[in-house]
Parts: structure tokens; C-alpha cells; sequence
């Protein structure tokens, strides 16, 4: 009888048991990929860098901190700024659709941007070929959807800078 009893208790707790779930995951996605500015005048195309480490909250809903750089040549009117910088760090949220190995996903985020620019140096009295400039910080925000298919990830984003300056970002982790 003892054994009986005992039997039913762990097979009610196989029931109970939820080991399968993504909720409390950590996951930290290092990618990188193609930036394509849509505004902005002489801006060219560059690459951009991202990690973003996530924490799931549901199996289906994860929040996190993106950290992304973008680095897009730039051709100027009346100096010689060679390529511009773009820094980001951002909240993130993102809910993922379906439980499988394919989870398509769209999420949201926003957050402190940056322009770092370099532009050849005009003064010869140093030894400098080339000057870095900083500019200021600025409060962007960006919608983004992909897919994670086992363990790669692949997401296309849109940035909106506060500056009269966006973006697009396709990236593969």
C-alpha cells in the first residue's frame, strides 16, 4: 500500500513539473550586420554591431539591453568628414510567437544615441592624419521583427534619432 501511495504522489508531480519552459532564460546575442540610413544627406551605407543579452519573462515575452554600434560612411557638403559613428544603448521588449525551434518575433525599444564622426585633419603642425569628433546625446527609438531558427537569430530594425536622422539595421546573431 505504501508503495502504491508513494507512486501516485510522484506521478502527480510529473504533471506539475515545468522544466521545459523558456520563463527565466538568459540569452546573450552577439551579432552583426548591414546599416542602410534612409535620411540624412551624403550618409552611405555601413556596418553596424550588436549585443543584447535578454531575459525571458514568459516563455514568450523577454525584456533586455541592446548595446549597438553603426558605422556608415558619409560624404559632406563642405568638409571632409570620412564616416560617422552611431552608439546605441536601449531597453528592449520582444515577444516571440510559437514554442518551436522556428519563433518568429516583434519587439520595440528605446534609448540614448550618439554620433562619434572622424574627418581628415586640415592643421599639418601635428602628426595627426585624421580628428574624432563627439557629438551629443540624443533619444531614439526603433521597432524591429525576425526570427530565431534554432540558435541563429535574424532581425531587421528600424532606428528613428531624435536628429532628423534614421536607419536601418539587418543583422544575423
Amino acid at each position: 500500500m505504501k508503495k502504491l501511495l508513494l507512486f501516485c504522489v510522484f506521478f502527480h508531480y510529473a504533471f506539475l513539473v515545468t522544466a521545459q519552459t523558456g520563463e527565466g532564460r538568459i540569452n546573450a546575442d552577439i551579432g552583426a550586420g548591414y546599416a542602410v540610413p534612409t535620411e540624412g544627406f551624403g550618409v552611405k551605407p555601413g556596418v553596424t554591431f550588436v549585443a543584447e543579452p535578454h531575459y525571458f519573462l514568459s516563455n514568450n515575452f523577454s525584456i533586455g539591453i541592446r548595446f549597438e554600434g553603426a558605422l556608415l560612411g558619409y560624404q559632406a557638403q563642405y568638409n571632409d568628414e570620412l564616416f560617422s559613428f552611431f552608439g546605441s544603448s536601449c531597453a528592449t521588449g520582444e515577444y516571440h510567437f510559437g514554442n518551436g525551434r522556428f519563433r518568429p518575433f516583434l519587439g520595440a525599444g528605446g534609448g540614448l544615441y550618439t554620433r562619434h564622426y572622424i574627418f581628415e585633419d586640415n592643421n599639418y603642425d601635428d602628426d595627426q592624419l585624421y580628428v574624432s569628433g563627439y557629438g551629443t546625446l540624443k533619444l531614439g527609438f526603433f521597432g524591429r521583427a525576425g526570427f530565431e531558427a534554432g540558435h541563429i537569430r535574424i532581425a531587421a530594425t528600424y532606428n528613428t534619432i531624435a536628429a532628423n536622422f534614421s536607419y536601418a539595421a539587418f543583422t544575423v546573431a
